[in-house]
């Protein structure tokens, strides 16, 4: 049985059924895997936000923050820790608003469908918003680093999104 574990898997270019099993189970790997999916797992637990959703989100607010720190480099503006400070400010409001939602939506799951469904269209409704004032906020960066200052497509996307909740 092991000569032919053996074959078998040097056919598809394996040592052994050992290096085979090993390439399963990447020991390095799992030392990075195991923490994302508990994180991710706490994430969706307690704020209600799937792991695929979390990864959009997450990249949204990274490349948000790094374009606007390629904006200020455009613009020749110093950059202030006054920035981060509110760019984590934010974050952190929005994590406690998605966690109160999310709570109050779990809240009545069982004893008001309706209830419950209310608060997960507010839980979605409002993620929706911020997804999308994120993903303003870094074409406007883009287009200060291109020089396209008055890009039609961001003025586009800013002004429908305005007529829906007012400007900021």
């Amino acid at each position: 049985m092991k000569n032919l574990l053996n074959h078998v898997t040097n056919h598809f270019g394996f040592e052994d059924y050992t290096d085979f099993s090993n390439s399963l189970i990447h020991y390095n790997l799992l030392r990075i895997t195991i923490p994302l999916g508990l994180c991710t797992g706490l994430v969706e637990h307690f704020l209600g936000i799937y792991p695929t959703t979390l990864i959009s989100f997450g990249s949204l607010i990274v490349l948000e923050l790094l374009t606007g720190l390629m904006a200020s480099r455009t613009r020749g503006q110093k950059i202030q820790s006054k920035k981060f400070s509110r760019f984590g400010l934010k974050f952190g409001v929005w994590v406690t608003v998605f966690f109160i939602v999310h709570s109050l939506k779990m809240q009545y799951v069982g004893v008001s469908d309706f209830v419950a469904g209310f608060y997960g269209w507010i839980h979605t409704f409002i993620l929706g918003y911020v997804n999308m004032e994120y993903l303003i906020s870094v074409l406007e960066n883009i287009s200060v680093i291109t020089g396209k200052n008055n890009s039609t497509l961001v003025n586009g996307i800013k002004k429908k999104f305005d007529s829906f909740f007012g400007p900021e």
